[in-house]
């Protein structure tokens, strides 16, 4: 990928994200631009969900109707490919998926066609937050070079989906009024101060459920 088609990746994700679409049109709008110098045919986005602690696949772009790949399929973190990226916050790198495969999933990837992938990790201050993947129909499709310019739209998306889902600049997967801080001596002035924004789940001090959570 050339540094204009990384350039104009990023813009498109910035535009999207300023018109206040969701993750999976931000999604598409990027990989639209990243198609025209990038091989490959999925692109996809997951999340991590402490409610279930594992991923979630939140947003996808490429994968048919039939794709056992499909928004709100849930990732295992220690037996899949995407699982291992969040943990160790490394990307994986798939040249030829039929003599490099090393997870029982990645054997789903091969039945749908799928011959060579990569997945990076998406890091926010340090913390996994969850991991973008893309995968083709051809081997050897990515290249050092182009995990290097991916890694910087990966960059990107983590400022998009912090946006969108806004969490405590502490604490990870909560919200940005988060309990734990307003638990807190150093967090009473933020209670006083946003005392009528708190959410019910907050004001408990995180006990129970929550519903909301991506």
């Amino acid at each position: 990928m050339t540094a204009s088609a990384r350039d104009s990746a990023i813009l498109e994700i910035t535009r999207a994200a300023i018109r206040g679409d969701s993750l999976a049109e931000i999604l598409g709008t990027a990989s639209g631009a990243i198609k025209k110098t990038m091989p490959y045919d999925r692109m996809s986005i997951s999340l991590y969900s402490p409610e279930h602690r594992a991923l979630t696949l939140t947003a996808v772009d490429g994968q048919g109707p039939n794709s056992f790949y499909q928004p709100g399929l849930i990732l295992d973190t220690e037996g899949s490919p995407q699982g291992w990226v969040f943990q160790h916050q490394k990307p994986i790198v798939r040249q030829d998926l039929i003599r490099e495969r090393a997870f029982r999933l990645e054997q789903t990837s091969l039945d749908e066609g799928v011959k060579s992938y990569c997945a990076l990790p998406l890091i926010a201050k340090g913390e996994s937050i969850g991991v973008i993947s893309l995968a083709s129909y051809r081997k050897n499709s990515f290249s050092e070079a182009h995990l290097n310019v991916l890694q910087e739209i990966s960059d990107q998306f983590v400022l998009v989906i912090k946006s969108l889902m806004p969490t405590c600049p502490e604490h990870s997967f909560t919200r940005l009024i988060c309990p734990r801080c307003t638990g807190s001596g150093g967090g009473r002035t933020t209670v006083a101060k946003h005392k009528e924004r708190l959410s019910e789940w907050g004001k408990q001090g995180g006990r129970g459920r929550r519903k909301d959570q991506f």
